[in-house]
């Protein structure tokens, strides 16, 4: 069994080889492995040896090249730095500082060695002399307006343009030699980047244009109205103004007793023009782009006309409000003064928003105008003889022509008697008195309202009279006071007087009875309807007084006082 060896894998016996020619096989190949071997490694061997000579060689070309071929890097103490070179063994150098290198320029403005802001003050500087030059002549009618830099503001967008100048020179990617190769050249054939951006400010054109429009408009005139006072009274020609030669109509104003006491004078409007301000903004911006600094300009002016004709404003003026109140009881005296406050309220035109003075309107109530001593209230509680006595009438029925405005007239200021009138109802009367309580009021209708004033001295009656615009709708307006409330007056007072005799008395200040008055207005359509509930516009108050009474005590042989 020991000449047979076990096949597992087909399951059988077979002969084994004869030992001792299967180590002779064995040998052999070792041999020639072995000889493979060190053939290899005595290649290798001189394999390497060339290596490493090759690369001698190599190393020493390179370092010969280096020293031919070569840059360093040296920062100074003030942050530049300076780049030192060989070149094919030929030295180069140059600096590296932040500036704009030389031969650069921008515009023809050389900016070497100039810093950011350098450059950009240089620019900038350029600018300004360029825009001084800025002479434009501006022609309107006769008039011509000369418009220089100061003018307007400008915009020089040199920034953009600064920066391309500092990348000049300085392109990444590129080695120390060729770097200084562009640099040398630029510096002597030079490197100009073109010319920089001004651009006018539109805003200031438009603002300087405004300016010249402000000079150049005229509005047109509005048809207008003037006053003629055909009856005279204290101030005879209130009112007047205008021109004769513009009258387009005239209409008079009657009172009711038939006295023409004015005369209505509509002029007519005149057309206006103003600058064409978009054609002047356009002709300025497009002088100045195309460099024409010298330009003159033709500039245009639109006709405007006015709002409205004097045919129309005679179709809109007519009587919008009346108020009436007798003085057939008056003295001779005091009916004058009542005529002359009338006549010094006659012929008055009221425009917009400004405020009238009943006493800035009569001025100052003394005997040397003219104003005669008639009784007025004094202290609240007694009638006294005064200059001027009777002229709070005139105030009063002024006050109710006013409130049957409505809303159209703002009363600014009002204040009551303290002694209601027999003339006027409670609630309405307004008094006055120069230097203290005034009847103040405004209208606010865009077009103007015309007052007139009459004193009918034969029937005793004063007369407000308005004319205007009517209410766009037709409506009117009703006034009226109601008494909420009646107050006793209180015990009378008894004050001794030494200085009579005894038993001799005299009533000084009549007990006066006091009332609470709402006043009311009411509104209508221009068909008589009420329109509405009324409305409470205030509540006077009319304080109760206490009579006076002076009784002598004194000796029964005094005289009786006559005064």
């Amino acid at each position: 069994m020991d000449q047979y060896k076990y096949n597992e894998h087909f399951d059988k016996y077979y002969d084994a080889e004869p030992a001792p020619k299967k180590r002779f096989g064995t040998g052999l190949l070792s041999l020639i492995v072995l000889i493979l071997i060190v053939a290899l490694f005595v290649a290798m061997f001189f394999l390497s040896k060339e290596m490493r000579r090759v690369n001698d060689e190599y190393n020493r070309a390179r370092m010969a090249e280096e020293e031919r071929n070569s840059y360093s890097v040296v920062k100074g103490a003030d942050g530049t730095l300076t780049v030192l070179g060989t070149h094919n063994g030929i030295p180069f150098s140059y600096n590296e500082d932040g500036k704009i290198l030389e031969g650069v320029s921008i515009a023809g403005i050389q900016l070497g060695k100039k810093t950011y802001e350098q450059a950009r003050i240089a620019i900038i500087s350029d600018a300004q002399k360029r825009i001084e030059d800025i002479n434009i002549r501006a022609t309107v009618e006769n008039a011509t307006f000369v418009l220089v830099a100061t003018d307007f503001r400008f915009n020089c967008d040199v920034n953009p343009k600064i920066h391309e100048a500092l990348k000049v020179g300085r392109e990444a990617g590129r080695d120390c030699y060729t770097v200084y190769i562009d640099r040398e050249r630029i510096k002597t054939e030079g490197v100009d980047l073109g010319g920089y951006s001004i651009s006018i400010d539109e805003q200031s054109v438009r603002e300087t244009v405004d300016r010249i429009a402000a000079v150049v408009d005229k509005t047109p005139t509005e048809p207008y109205i003037t006053l003629l006072n055909l009856v005279g009274g204290g101030k005879p020609g209130v009112g007047i103004g205008g021109s004769t030669l513009d009258i387009h109509s005239t209409q008079k104003v009657y009172a009711p007793n038939g006295t023409a006491m004015a005369e209505i004078q509509f002029h007519n409007g005149h057309n206006g023009y103003v600058l064409n301000k978009d054609d002047m903004v356009d002709k300025i911006i497009k002088a100045f782009n195309a460099g024409d600094y010298h330009a003159e300009l033709e500039l245009k002016l639109e006709e405007t006309e006015p709002s409205m004709t004097a045919e129309e404003l005679v179709a809109s003026t007519s009587e919008i409000s009346r108020f009436s109140t007798k003085f057939a009881s008056s003295s001779d005296y005091r009916a004058r003064n009542v005529q002359k406050a009338a006549g010094l309220l006659h012929c008055v035109v009221m425009t917009k928003g400004e405020e009238y003075s009943y006493n800035e309107l009569l001025g100052p109530r003394n005997e040397k105008d003219g104003w005669l001593p008639a009784p007025g209230i004094s202290g609240g509680k007694e009638y006294i003889d005064s200059p001027g006595g009777g002229i709070c009438q005139v105030s009063s029925t002024l006050y109710n022509a006013l409130l049957q405005l409505g809303p159209d007239t703002k009363i600014v200021r009002r204040y009551h008697h303290s002694i209601p009138g027999s003339y006027i109802a409670k609630g309405l009367d307004a008094t006055v008195s120069y230097g203290g309580p005034d009847l103040v009021f405004k209208i606010e209708t865009d077009t103007p309202m015309l007052l007139f004033s009459y004193a009918d001295m034969k029937n005793r009656t004063v007369y407000s009279i308005i004319y205007g615009v009517p209410n766009a709708e037709g409506a009117t307006y009703k006034i009226w006071s109601e008494t909420v409330e009646t107050i006793a007056p209180p015990e009378s007072k008894i004050i001794e007087e030494p200085m009579w005799p005894k038993g001799y008395k005299r009533t000084v200040i009549n007990a006066r009875t006091g009332y609470n008055v709402d006043v009311f207005r009411q509104k209508y359509d221009k068909d008589g309807n009420a329109v509405g509930e009324p409305e409470t516009l205030y509540r006077d108050k009319y304080a109760a007084v206490a009579a006076e009474i002076h009784v002598g005590t004194g000796s029964s042989s005094l005289p009786i006082p006559t005064d």
